[in-house]
């Protein structure tokens, strides 16, 4: 393409025209280079964004972000961002031009899909959407975001928890017959960490002295790697019931071999106990002690109920959970503390202004 001289300003400009998908053709005019190379430079530039940017088909801008996604966060994330892209957003839009795609496609979507799943995965998948479209503005230089046009499904997500109470875990555990599994579900009660946390823990990250257990890694499809967030590194108090089962265990696992620093707690050797083993005595236990059934992650829940109802301070709460600050604990467990609202009216009904 030719670039031209603006004799009157002693300046250069180019001007291109680029066929778009529809067939017509978009002008480009840039003007003020100063010679002509710099004039020629952007020229290029410009066919090469708007190139990129006619071009790309979501399929494309979604592998692109997914390569970029997994090499940056963790596997467990990595699983989830993969089922999203894969499973919902690539079959509906994969062959979509990015530029083509509107706020209204976006909006037809969210209808589609709006009853068949979880507000929490709806959100899920919408900012998943975002993402794709945010990645592709900054490296394929597509224009817009047609998914923050259209806004999140406006649907509340689910706050509802499951927990259980202590008498509920106490019903649960008095029949737990084998040792490994009774530490590990009342370390879990207790402690308030994730299976994947408990299931990375080693030997040498137990302080039998201090009665605490230390957090600094977690397992996921038996690989250990770094745990959820910096603030998820932390060391967690117990107490003496549950330190106390804990040595009994690595006491039994000495008899038979010598004990290594970097040996599993919650397995043997190197390596921990399977989820799916944990699923299946799990289960077994749920049915023989006949309490409601709740999902492991939820005895993280079960911890924060409990420490709330023994008016614990939330700050120490969200310490042992390891979230970033305190208003995220207050934000998860917010719904529990209105049954105290009863007992904060009785403190005030006690000082009488006569």
């Amino acid at each position: 393409m030719p670039v031209y001289k603006d004799e009157q300003r002693k300046t250069y400009f180019f001007v291109v025209r680029v066929k778009q998908n529809d067939g017509s053709t978009k002008q480009i005019k840039r003007r003020g280079f100063k010679t002509k190379k710099e004039a020629k430079e952007a020229e290029a530039k410009a066919l090469i964004n708007m190139e990129t940017s006619s071009n790309i088909t979501f399929k494309q801008a979604a592998e692109s972000y997914f390569e970029w996604y997994k090499a940056r966060r963790k596997k467990s994330s990595i699983q989830v961002i993969k089922n999203i892209l894969y499973n919902h957003l690539v079959p509906e839009f994969g062959l979509a031009k990015m530029y083509l795609i509107t706020p209204k496609n976006i909006m037809e979507y969210q209808n589609k899909i709006i009853n068949k799943y979880s507000p929490d995965f709806l959100m899920k998948i919408h900012t998943t959407l975002s993402a794709v479209f945010n990645f592709s503005i900054k490296f394929y230089g597509v224009k817009n975001n047609p998914a923050r046009i259209a806004g999140n499904f406006e649907v509340e997500p689910n706050k509802r928890l499951n927990y259980w109470d202590f008498e509920e875990f106490k019903q649960f555990i008095s029949v737990v017959d084998d040792e490994i599994y009774k530490a590990f579900f009342t370390t879990l009660y207790f402690s308030g960490a994730r299976k994947g946390e408990l299931l990375a823990l080693q030997w040498s990250d137990v302080n039998f002295e201090e009665n605490s257990i230390h957090i600094s890694k977690t397992e996921y499809n038996r690989e250990v790697t770094k745990p959820k967030s910096k603030t998820s590194i932390r060391y967690i108090l117990m107490p003496g019931h549950v330190m106390k089962l804990l040595k009994q265990l690595k006491n039994e696992a000495e008899k038979k071999a010598p004990l290594k620093p970097d040996y599993r707690v919650f397995g043997s050797f190197y390596s921990s106990l399977s989820t799916s083993t944990i699923d299946r005595r799990y289960e077994k236990y749920i049915k023989a002690s006949g309490v409601k059934r709740i999902v492991l992650h939820e005895f993280r829940h079960s911890h924060a109920s409990y420490l709330i109802n023994k008016n614990c301070n939330p700050l120490i709460i969200s310490q042992r959970l390891g979230h970033k600050d305190v208003a995220e604990t207050l934000n998860t467990y917010s719904h529990l503390y209105p049954s105290q609202q009863s007992e904060i009216v009785a403190i005030m009904d006690n000082d009488k202004l006569d």
